[in-house]
């Protein structure tokens, strides 16, 4: 459609009419300067962003594994762009791209954004399975408290008696009671007595070297499970480069004074691309948001807002999100049937 209607109606003519339609209504504009009148016409009728600012196991498991029949990941997708990892160079290309946004941003308003996709700037696979580690680490969390009779109860009313926790992770030879212990001495952690569940997930540091977290134990199968297969060299250096581009990215939303969005993906990259957002968050959001997560409205994640919000609130940083319908649910749901666990 597109070359018939530069052939019929001329470059010119089609150009114009481009402009008047589907560019104007999806484009601000083609360069830094093109779009400033449209910021500005934006910002006089509030329309700029949308901001809040405040201070079964195996089953889940299938979800958090390479599928090859969803290996493209643009079936079934609405209005988002899909990444795909081609080398390292490609990745600093992306995070070229990203800091002129956020400089074109910077120059044409005062309170502008950008938005970034983590799957551009490192390899998919890092965050999937970095998404599993955290999965079971939550999940394990839950098991204990179910062991002392707390299932059921809200996510930040679960709180694990310190000493019990300590005894179960001796008995399951995950560490000796002088071990756990050093576990729990670190500012307030554990210093009430009981740790809940962002205690717990205080313990998972993103600079860990990740190929070296503990093993967890599988309560039903009472064997311990690798929280994540071995990383080569290449690939924790792969891992590393991605936490260094967005360091890089919101280092420069910060000198610009702009805030950063982070994109919502699939909910199987998801728990990593929260997490990773999250630990930016502390940095870079003590005086306001700069750093923003994105939370999708389809999702069953009231309990990773709630939880989000409690962490800002006990730190004294800025919470900043941006709800979203959401552009996987098709593909999501698809995927959970094809492969065989409860839809996200």
């Amino acid at each position: 459609l597109l070359q018939l209607g530069r052939r019929g109606l001329g470059p010119a003519l089609f150009e114009r009419l481009m402009k008047m339609t589907f560019y104007g209504q999806f484009v601000a504009g083609e360069d830094q300067e093109a779009i400033k009148p449209l910021v500005r016409r934006n910002q006089a009728s509030c329309t700029s962003a949308a901001e809040k600012e405040t201070g079964g196991a195996e089953q889940r498991e299938k979800q958090y594994r390479a599928h090859r029949g969803f290996g493209d990941r643009r079936g079934g997708v609405i209005s988002a762009r899909t990444y795909f990892y081609a080398n390292e160079a490609k990745c600093d290309q992306h995070m070229e791209t990203f800091l002129s946004c956020i400089d074109a941003s910077g120059a044409s308003s005062q309170d502008g954004f950008s938005a970034i996709k983590l799957t551009a700037l490192g390899r998919p696979q890092f965050l999937l399975q970095f998404s599993e580690v955290l999965v079971k680490w939550r999940r394990f969390f839950h098991q204990m408290a179910a062991e002392q009779g707390q299932a059921g109860r809200a996510v930040l009313e679960m709180k694990l008696e310190a000493e019990k926790l300590q005894e179960a992770l001796a008995n399951l030879s995950i560490a000796t009671k002088a071990e756990s212990q050093r576990w729990f001495t670190g500012e307030e952690l554990g210093v009430s007595g009981t740790v809940d569940l962002l205690d717990w997930n205080s313990l998972i540091d993103s600079r860990t070297k990740l190929s070296k977290l503990l093993l967890i134990p599988n309560i039903q199968t009472g064997q311990l499970e690798p929280l994540l297969s071995r990383f080569t060299e290449e690939e924790d250096l792969q891992m590393k480069r991605m936490l260094q581009r967005m360091d890089v990215l919101a280092k420069r939303a910060t000198e610009k004074g702009v805030r950063l969005m982070v994109d919502a993906e699939q909910s199987y990259f998801q728990p990593a691309i929260s997490r990773l957002t999250l630990e930016m968050q502390r940095r870079f959001n003590r005086d306001r948001a700069i750093i923003f997560n994105t939370h999708q409205c389809y999702l069953k994640a009231y309990d990773n807002v709630a939880v989000d919000l409690e962490l800002s609130r006990r730190e004294g940083w800025h919470f900043g999100t941006k709800l979203v319908r959401g552009a996987y649910m098709e593909q999501e749901r698809e995927r959970a049937a094809e492969i065989g666990y409860e839809d996200p």
